[in-house]
C-alpha cells in the first residue's frame, strides 16, 4: 500500500513475541521516530492466576455469574407443563419411592426415627450434590461456542449451575421442617442445615470442577458419571442409617465409608436434627470435602487457559 511506504523505516515499533497462553498482549504502533532506548516495550504476565486472583476476577464478573444462573434457571423449567412446581414434585416423588422400597419392603432400621423425615434429611442434600456434579461436568461442553469467542472466567459456568441448584434443597428444607413439626421432632438442630448445605456445595463443586475439566478431553466421562453417581447413592446412607453400614463392615475398614464426603455430611446433619450420637470418623469426610475442592480448583486453573483450544 502507498501510505505504508511513506513512513520511515525506524517509525515502526517492534514488539517481542509473547507466549500465546499469556493473559495480556501489547502490540504498539508508533508513527513517529523513536530512540533505541524506548524501542521495545513488553508486558509479560504469569500463565495462570493464583487462587486469590481468581476469586477477585470472579468477583469482578459477578454480574455475568448471576446472569448465567438466571438463564440456566429459566431454561431448566422452560416449556414444562407444571413449570417451577417441579422443584416441589421431585423431592416428594423421590422420598415417596424411598419410603415404599426401604420402609415398606425392606424395613431398614432408622434408630426409632419416623422414616419420612429421616429419608428426606438425607435426600435433600444428596439431590443437590448429584445435581451440581452432573451439571458442572457438562457446563463447559454446552457453552463451547461462547468459550471460543470471548474471554470470561471459566469458573463462572460450573459455579452458576451450583447457584441454580440451590432452589431444590431450600424447597426440601421447607418440607423437612413441616415433617419435623408434624412428628414432634422440630428443634434448633435444623439450623445445622446451613453448614451442611455449604459443605455439600463445596464437595460437589470440587468434584464438578474435576469432571468439567476432564470432560473436555475425555468425553466418555459424560456417559460414565451418571453410572458412578448411581452406585454412590446406594453406598451413601441416604435411605438407611450409617449404623447399618457399621454393622456390616469390619471395624478396621469402616474408615473407607467416610472417604465418601456425603457420608459424614448426612450423618452429622441427622445427628444435629434428631439428637443422635455421631461417629468420630465424620471428620474424614470433611477432610475429603476440602481435598476435593482444593484439588478441583487447582486442576481447573491449570487447564483454564487451554480450554478454548481444546473444547
Amino acid at each position: 500500500m502507498a501510505w505504508f511506504s511513506a513512513f520511515p523505516q525506524n517509525c515502526w515499533k517492534t514488539v517481542t513475541k509473547i507466549k500465546s497462553n499469556s493473559r495480556k498482549f501489547i502490540f504498539a504502533l508508533n508513527p513517529f521516530p523513536i530512540s533505541d532506548s524506548t524501542k521495545y516495550q513488553s508486558t509479560i504476565t504469569p500463565k495462570g492466576l493464583s487462587l486469590w486472583q481468581s476469586i477477585l476476577e470472579l468477583f469482578s464478573y459477578r454480574q455475568l455469574l448471576f446472569t448465567f444462573a438466571a438463564r440456566d434457571y429459566k431454561v431448566r423449567y422452560a416449556q414444562t407443563f407444571i413449570g417451577y412446581w417441579w422443584s416441589l414434585v421431585q423431592p416428594l416423588a423421590s422420598v415417596a419411592a424411598l419410603y415404599l422400597v426401604f420402609q415398606k419392603v425392606v424395613s431398614v432400621p432408622t434408630n426409632g426415627i419416623p422414616y419420612l423425615p429421616f429419608a428426606l434429611s438425607g435426600l435433600v442434600l444428596w439431590n443437590y450434590f448429584n445435581y451440581v456434579i452432573t451439571q458442572s461436568a457438562s457446563s463447559l461442553i454446552f457453552n463451547q461456542g461462547m468459550i471460543r469467542k470471548i474471554y470470561f472466567p471459566r469458573l463462572c459456568l460450573p459455579l452458576s449451575r451450583a447457584l441454580v441448584g440451590l432452589v431444590e434443597p431450600l424447597v426440601g428444607l421447607a418440607l423437612l421442617i413441616v415433617l419435623l413439626f408434624t412428628t414432634g421432632l422440630a428443634g434448633v438442630g435444623i439450623l445445622f442445615f446451613i453448614p451442611a448445605l455449604l459443605a455439600t456445595a463445596i464437595a460437589a463443586l470440587g468434584i464438578g470442577l474435576w469432571a468439567s475439566a476432564l470432560s473436555i478431553r475425555y468425553r466418555d466421562l459424560q456417559q460414565i458419571l451418571p453410572f458412578i453417581l448411581q452406585i454412590l447413592f446406594f453406598l451413601t446412607p441416604v435411605a438407611y442409617s450409617a449404623s447399618l453400614i457399621d454393622a456390616l463392615v469390619e471395624e478396621e475398614w469402616r474408615f473407607l465409608i467416610y472417604l465418601n464426603p456425603m457420608t459424614g455430611i448426612i450423618e452429622s446433619f441427622r445427628a444435629a436434627i434428631f439428637s443422635q450420637s455421631i461417629s468420630a470418623s465424620v471428620f474424614i469426610s470433611y477432610g475429603m470435602v476440602l481435598l476435593f475442592f482444593l484439588s478441583g480448583i487447582a486442576y481447573f486453573q491449570k487447564v483454564e487457559m487451554k480450554i478454548a483450544d481444546i473444547v
